[in-house]
């Protein structure tokens, strides 16, 4: 096996994840026999399981045209497949940003959104959910000639004016330097497709891979959701260059406008095409003195460590690995590429996932144990109760009897005041929901809109997208307000409830909104240095600073969901320990009077309940042992690192 294989680097985190998703559920299917599970406990069980489940480890792969990119994801996941599966030849070979994923919801296929798409104002992520929209055609899995069919439709192209061309925003009649040139008749060329989405079974891409290939030219500066959604969001990005064309100043913008400001770390550079320097009149030193010179010039350049630079013929790398020729892919240093991906992606990924599904897991554990606790406090505290009433008078009885009913007293009068919590707490989260909802949002689309369609100066434009950033800064300064106050409510009944009532409640889970914040700070960072220079506005200028506005409000109402799900979820976490305490805490104090009065009765002996309750603390503990065994074999797995690549090698 290749020296930090990839995909047996992927394989193992998959393997991690599905023993983790066990482990969840069975200490969830536990909770359910044992009668300690509720709606609340069920939600946290279930999303914990789908954040495992929807796990995605996405790379982003970045050039300019004939560099080698495809050639280069060729090599890295699709060799055993005996030939090339993305087209790789000279010129253009990827003219539409094309994902390559596994969804088992859906049918093997391609869908294709045709490049017409872009005269409208829906985003390209409101797009993916209009089936309507898509071109779609079926793959026949393991069929390498299917497969290729379907990749060749990305490099599809059309000829078209350059009205209509500079309308989809793919032409700007002022950019002297474009690649792209009307001919004779006024005609040029254009992809047939806006974006292509690849859904095939293949067993790295259903363990979570998304391998996501951008085209290059002026596609990431037309296409606003790769720099605000995808180029950002992934968990790598391979930017390639080619030993035989140095770093060119197209690549020096695509480098510095795109992939450098939305990755501070994962930033993988790739020196494509090295081959190219094996000269049979040089011998391996001086052709390795030439390699390290180019990777020294492209460190300099882009300011990143020469570790960063990977050196290899991506070519000979797919060629030795169809072949088996282990010299040759030595020689294409292809493995050391693939070694630094499975070092540093794959771990880096399974630490985020440990990091969510632990508090997350943590909080639920909490929150079962401190409900067993309590349980087990309250019927310690009843058999003390009841083995004190042995050889005790009927006043004695009558006395305790009385004590337990001013203790259940004063309980309800706290839960009364628990009940004006819960009034001041629900219209709290009613307020969050409705701030950072989404007829909230659509109010700060359609204002900003109306700026924007009002003034044809770039001054008009960029306050349109200032108001609209502005309002949802608004909207999150007042939720963090919003949060504050529920946690300072919180806080206090807990110190009351614990104080008062003996429960063993610690403090309130925190929440902070600074996450949605830097995010709109990097959108408007993004807005100010592609826009922030205009004077005048182009057509073209304006087509495209509409499609950014509208690709924004797509990215800020992600923002918006994801922020009402964390709240929500936080909403149930800070209420859910206090709420578990009380209802013990209440039945525990009506089995007390219960006893006490079954005593007065004599409808029970002493020793009879005494035995009873006793038999109740043996299952209570006995709960509490299975319910951390079970905790802490999700805990076990979640500690668990991935086998280290000479493990991997060795299998």
């Amino acid at each position: 096996m290749a020296a930090g294989n990839f995909a047996e680097r992927i394989a193992a985190y998959g393997a991690w994840r599905r023993e983790l998703v066990d482990g969840v559920r069975r200490y969830g299917q536990w909770l359910e026999s044992s009668e300690l599970s509720d709606a609340a406990v069920r939600s946290r069980i279930e999303r914990v399981v789908e954040r495992l489940r929807d796990d995605r480890i996405s790379i982003v792969f970045v050039a300019e045209f004939s560099r080698g990119k495809s050639e280069l994801i060729n090599a890295i996941f699709f060799s055993r497949y005996g030939q090339r599966i993305l087209p790789s030849s000279a010129g253009r070979t990827t003219m539409c940003p094309t994902e390559l994923l596994h969804d088992g919801s859906r049918p093997s296929s391609i869908r294709l959104l045709p490049i017409e798409s872009r005269l409208g104002d829906a985003s390209l992520t409101e797009l993916r959910a209009r089936s309507a929209e898509w071109i779609e055609h079926p793959i026949e899995p393991g069929d390498r000639d299917s497969l290729a069919e379907a990749f060749a439709c990305v490099r599809q192209t059309k000829r078209v004016r350059v009205e209509d061309a500079a309308a989809l925003g793919l032409f700007q009649s002022d950019d002297e330097d474009s690649p792209i040139q009307p001919d004779a008749q006024g005609m040029v060329e254009i992809p047939l497709w806006r974006h292509a989405i690849v859904n095939i079974p293949d067993p790295l891409l259903e363990m979570g891979l998304v391998v996501i290939d951008t085209p290059g030219l002026n596609a990431l500066g037309s296409e606003p959701e790769l720099t605000l959604n995808l180029i950002p969001s992934a968990d790598a990005v391979l930017f390639v260059l080619a030993a035989d064309a140095g770093v060119t100043r197209s690549d020096i913008e695509v480098w510095r406008d795109h992939v450098s400001p939305a990755h501070a770390s994962g930033r993988f550079v790739v020196l494509n095409k090295i081959d190219g320097l094996w000269d049979e009149l040089r011998d391996d030193m001086q052709i390795e003195v030439e390699i390290a010179s180019q990777v020294a010039s492209v460190s300099q350049t882009l300011d990143l460590p020469a570790s960063r630079v990977f050196p290899v013929s991506a070519q000979k790398g797919l060629v030795a690995k169809i072949q088996g020729d282990a010299p040759l892919l030595r020689r294409s240093r292809l493995p050391e590429l693939e070694r630094a991906l499975s070092q540093e992606l794959v771990p880096q990924q399974q630490t985020l996932v440990r990091e969510h599904v632990r508090r997350e897991f943590d909080e639920l554990a909490a929150v079962i144990q401190s409900v067993l606790g309590a349980r087990r406090r309250n019927v310690v505290e009843q058999l003390f109760e009841l083995n004190g009433l042995r050889g005790k008078n009927r006043n004695v009885v009558d006395h305790m009897a009385g004590r337990i009913k001013a203790e259940r007293a004063d309980f309800e009068k706290s839960l009364r005041h628990l009940q004006a919590l819960r009034t001041v707490f629900s219209r709290h989260s009613q307020s969050i929901y409705s701030t950072i909802g989404v007829d909230a949002l659509k109010r700060h689309v359609r204002g900003a809109r109306e700026v924007m369609r009002a003034s044809n100066f770039s001054v008009g434009l960029r306050e349109g997208m200032d108001r609209l950033l502005s309002a949802v800064r608004n909207d999150f300064t007042q939720v963090a307000r919003y949060v504050d106050e529920i946690t300072t409510l919180m806080s206090a009944m807990y110190r009351t409830f614990n104080a008062e009532h003996g429960l063993t409640l610690g403090s309130p889970m925190m929440f902070s909104v600074r996450r949605y914040q830097e995010e709109l700070d990097r959108i408007e960072g993004l807005h100010r240095k592609q826009f922030g220079a205009l004077t005048l506005v182009t057509t073209e200028k304006w087509a495209l600073m509409r499609r950014f506005f509208e690709s924004v409000a797509a990215r800020i109402k992600e923002v918006y969901d994801l922020a009402n799900r964390e709240v929500e979820a936080w909403l149930r976490a800070v209420i859910a320990p206090i709420e578990g305490q009380v209802r013990e805490h209440q039945a525990q104090l009506r089995r007390r009077l219960d006893s006490v009065k079954r005593v007065l009765d004599a409808t029970e002996s002493l020793d009879a309940r005494i035995a009873e309750i006793d038999e109740s603390r043996a299952q209570v503990e006995q709960q509490l042992a299975i319910a951390g065994e079970l905790a802490d074999q999700v805990r076990t797995v979640l500690a668990q690192d991935l086998p280290a690549l000479h493990e991997l090698e060795a299998a």
